[in-house]
């Protein structure tokens, strides 16, 4: 070999080493990366809080009261005109009556008599029990027969001022022989007192007469 010929040689030999190290320096990081911490990941993010208002919560307003609802006033007290108009209570009916009459019977004495004339009316219209009072009803029967009924209020009052005869007042509600329903019908008992002190009824038209 000439020696031309060796210097191109040594030339390559010393061309190669080169490069071969130059490949080395340029795969280094990629070799050293692959043995390098992992990369630290973003920290996760957090939820804001929501900003508080700094205004006071309002206040709650109260409930309304539920309304109550009104008696009518047929119910307390009679209507302006006739005092026994509309649908009234016994006990407006009571009234009525106490004002309409003069109270010249004493209190204990009234009860019993109002009593014992609402038991005569009642055996008057309903046909029951008149044997208790023979001599008012004379053994006739009722001749209208009311179902249903009974005594709503009642009053007494001394008749023509004497103090052995009274009319009680009554007021009772029933149901007709035609079956229509009153609730106000108004009607008068008249009571003599015997020699006895027995109290019983008395037809009217005897002692008017």
């Amino acid at each position: 070999m000439s020696g031309s010929a060796e210097r191109s040689a040594i030339i390559m030999l010393s061309m190669s080493a080169v490069l071969s190290v130059v490949g080395v320096v340029l795969l280094w990081p990629d070799m050293s990366g692959s043995h390098s911490a992992p990369a630290a990941r973003p920290p996760a993010a957090t939820a804001t809080p929501t900003p508080t208002s700094s205004e006071p919560p309002p206040t709650p307003k109260p409930r309304p009261k539920p309304a109550t609802s009104t008696p009518s006033p047929s119910a307390t007290h009679p209507k302006d005109g006739d005092p026994l108009a509309g649908d009234i209570s016994d006990t407006v009916l009571q009234h009525s009556l106490e004002q309409s009459r003069q109270a010249n019977v004493p209190p204990t004495l009234e009860k019993r008599l109002v009593d014992l004339g609402g038991k005569v009316l009642l055996a008057d219209v309903t046909g029951k029990s008149r044997k208790e009072y023979p001599d008012y009803f004379k053994g006739q029967p009722a001749t209208d027969i009311w179902l249903k009924c009974h005594i709503r209020a009642g009053v007494a009052e001394r008749y023509e001022n004497r103090s052995d005869a009274v009319l009680v007042h009554l007021v009772w509600a029933g149901t007709s022989p035609e079956g229509e329903r009153d609730e106000r019908r108004p009607a008068t008992v008249l009571l003599v007192r015997d020699v006895n002190g027995k109290w019983a009824p008395r037809p009217l038209s005897e002692e008017e007469g």
